[in-house]
């Protein structure tokens, strides 16, 4: 999967059927990363990421995803 904008990486996100996947997401777009995509992304985890800096922002999100991944059952 190629992701060359930052739509492409919100849809891929949302797309994703598993936590694992949503990280792998975020690994490939971290350059990409934009404020409305960081917004995008939490929304759709049901969270809020606070202002801030980008990259610290980004980091959250991953943190966030990570710990969800770890918690995730396959049914």
């Amino acid at each position: 999967m190629r992701l060359e904008n930052e739509m492409d990486a919100i849809m891929a996100f949302l797309d994703a059927e598993t936590y694992d996947a949503k990280f792998d997401v975020l690994r490939m777009c971290e350059e990409l990363a934009t404020d409305h995509m960081i917004d995008t992304m939490a929304a759709s985890l049901d969270t809020v990421i606070k202002p801030g800096p980008i990259y610290e922002r980004f980091d959250e999100l991953k943190s966030i995803v990570l710990t969800n991944k770890k918690y995730e059952v396959l049914r």
